[in-house]
């Protein structure tokens, strides 16, 4: 027996795109060219996080010293939404026949406010779909149709308090080369007026540097970083994370001995919001990032600004505070007694310079110290530095 030709469609909703909260309401059409035995047909509504990908792994064996190589392939799931209603019938009730023509079931369901936005990726994914099935008997059920629709989740900036309209900044002081080689700092520093955006709008960024190297920094790339944060379940628990751009603009650099100062725009295009409820399965977050690109065989140095994407801008206007550093008192970067490298690593002149490999808490000769440079808010009511 053929099945019948079903057709899902949403009420005045023709491409299927609901607000988490909202009520999904639609109509599922059946067309039967002969008697169809059933006991019941049902909708199920299904909403599901997906990740996966796959790694090659190198074994070492005995009579190969290079190994045997193997793909590990990981993979998650949670489920999100899973509701199921009958049309007509049930799953244990008697047969009933459907007479040949067009059989026409109404559906309502609401949606959970806590659902995320649909999501598509290379290695995760959040799907919504309807499904119909026939079920021809209590142990036979029969998929017919299936339609997908789209969930938008409303992320408020408003509610994540007043941390979202406070200024940042972040800085850093690079050298390059080591020892009697060492060069003389290149100092950059870049800022933002608040920490919450949403798609459309366009974040200004103010980028100073002071290059008293003698490197050539020759452009300034700022981007918009998108982070996906995955964990698997199987075969073992693992994590990855991969760093997308999803916008990007440039401008000049700065050559040695020369001072520069650049405000530049960035348009923030259509991105899912900022998404920390789902890890550690899955997450998303943001950050914006500064590199300054050099010459030579030079790592180009970059800092990074964690910031927040949702769905409705913050309404308040942006308090008047000022940055300032880390450290107190405050610190020159050039002053004759100290510089920091990229690190973070305060270091007396005229010791050879190096780059820590085991982090942070290495030590280093002649009562050289670690500090990190973070940005920090000030409530002294003062403006932000031009």
């Amino acid at each position: 027996m053929p099945d019948p030709e079903c057709h899902i469609r949403f009420d005045n909703n023709p491409y299927g795109v609901y607000l988490a909260g909202q009520t999904l309401a639609g109509q599922v059409e059946l067309r039967l060219t002969e008697i169809l035995s059933v006991i019941g047909i049902s909708l199920r509504l299904d909403g599901l996080t997906e990740v996966e990908w796959s790694e090659v792994i190198e074994t070492a064996t005995g009579h190969q010293p290079s190994g045997s190589r193997k793909t590990a392939r990981y993979h998650g799931q949670q489920t999100l939404l899973n509701s199921t209603s009958f049309l007509c019938g049930s799953s244990v009730g008697p047969v009933r026949d459907l007479a040949i023509g067009t059989h026409t079931y109404h559906f309502s369901c609401e949606l959970p406010a806590h659902l995320p936005t649909s999501f598509e990726g290379y290695h995760a994914r959040i799907r919504y779909t309807a499904k119909v099935s026939v079920h021809r008997t209590k142990a036979r059920v029969d998929p017919i149709g299936q339609a997908s629709f789209t969930v938008l989740r409303h992320l408020n900036l408003n509610e994540h308090g007043e941390v979202l309209l406070l200024p940042a900044k972040s800085e850093l002081t690079k050298v390059f080369c080591c020892g009697p080689c060492s060069s003389e700092p290149l100092y950059i520093s870049a800022q933002i007026a608040r920490c919450g955006y949403i798609p459309g709008q366009t974040i200004v960024m103010k980028i100073d540097a002071v290059n008293r190297s003698r490197t050539t920094v020759t452009e300034f790339r700022v981007k918009l970083v998108q982070k996906l944060c995955y964990s698997s379940q199987q075969p073992a628990v693992e994590t990855r994370t991969d760093a997308l751009v999803v916008a990007e603009s440039r401008c000049s650099g700065v050559t040695s001995g020369e001072v520069v100062k650049h405000q530049q725009n960035l348009l923030i295009p259509a991105v899912p919001p900022t998404y920390t409820d789902g890890a550690p399965l899955f997450s998303v977050n943001y950050e914006l990032e500064v590199e300054a690109r050099v010459t030579g065989p030079n790592i180009s140095p970059r800092l990074a600004m964690p910031i927040t994407i949702g769905t409705i801008a913050l309404e308040q206007a942006v308090p008047k505070e000022k940055l300032k550093p880390l450290t107190k008192p405050p610190w020159d970067p050039f002053s004759p007694q100290h510089y920091t490298d990229i690190i973070g690593t305060r270091i007396p002149i005229g010791h050879a310079v190096r780059r820590s490999q085991a982090g942070l808490e290495e030590q280093l000769p002649n009562g050289s110290n670690n500090v990190r440079l973070h940005y920090i808010v000030h409530r002294n009511g003062g403006e932000l530095p031009p």
